[in-house]
């Protein structure tokens, strides 16, 4: 069975490349598809301001535009397409991962997808509300937030928090020193703020993924991505990507 294969890209429009993530200079790893997969492709259009603290500001899509992308060789296109949507707004949502038992300590995991670009969110325990807190913010910003907007018996020896990504953390709560009971946690994530991107999934079951592959277990090609405005077409990335054959 197929990988299920994610390719998220900043492209540069005035270089023609692609970044690994908004902000960093470092080029984008080479994209890779594999043969039997939807691939959704999620794309940002980025430009380089030449201040050095903030080297990257987003460009927004033509309104008017249509987009192509296109996996391919200079004889043949393997695969393509022209339809973008718009992904969901970013939320924080959590998952109990160690259920309140006794006294020990309860651990939410709270995640925010999809990645935003900046805004802020808010915790409740039902009760009280935690101030915004930054999506860029710190484990120990989140701890502090929750105990000064919870207040007691919310505090340093019942309230544990550990970054596990960047937009990801664990929360923990000692429950026999707060309620004695499990803690559920909701969110308001109206001020998070999303990235202008879209996504453009590419069909890898056509008959031209499979002859471009031929026997090989994987072969070199071209990712392509175009703007259509008026009739104008640009290319905006030309860049080497991977089309693995599926076992």
């Amino acid at each position: 069975m197929a990988l299920i294969t994610t390719n998220r890209l900043f492209v540069d429009i005035d270089l023609n490349r692609s970044y690994s993530q908004f902000g960093s200079f470092n080029v984008s790893s080479q994209p890779f598809f594999i043969q039997g997969d939807q691939c959704p492709v999620e794309i940002n259009l980025v430009r380089q301001t030449g201040l050095q603290s903030n080297p990257f500001v987003i460009v927004p899509w033509p309104g008017s535009a249509t987009y192509a992308l296109k996996i391919g060789t200079t004889t043949a296109v393997a695969t393509s397409t022209t339809t973008a949507v718009t992904p969901a707004a970013p939320t924080a949502t959590t998952t109990i991962t160690t259920p309140f038992t006794g006294g020990n300590w309860q651990v939410n995991r709270v995640v925010v997808q999809p990645d935003p670009l900046g805004g802020s969110f808010s915790i409740s325990n039902g009760t009280s509300d935690t101030a915004p807190i930054s999506v860029f913010a710190t484990a120990a910003n989140i701890r502090d937030a929750i105990i000064a907007g919870w207040n007691a018996p919310y505090a340093a020896s019942t309230v544990n928090v550990v970054q596990v990504s960047q937009f990801a953390w664990d929360i923990s709560f000692k429950n026999a020193a707060i309620s004695g009971a499990a803690i559920t946690l909701t969110f308001d994530s109206t001020s998070m703020v999303p990235f202008g991107s879209v996504v453009m999934q590419l069909d890898m079951t056509t008959a031209g993924v499979a002859t471009l592959l031929g026997s090989n277990a994987s072969v070199e090609a071209t990712l392509e991505f175009s703007i259509d405005v008026s009739g104008e077409v640009q290319t905006f990335l030309l860049t080497p990507c991977t089309v693995i054959n599926d076992l």
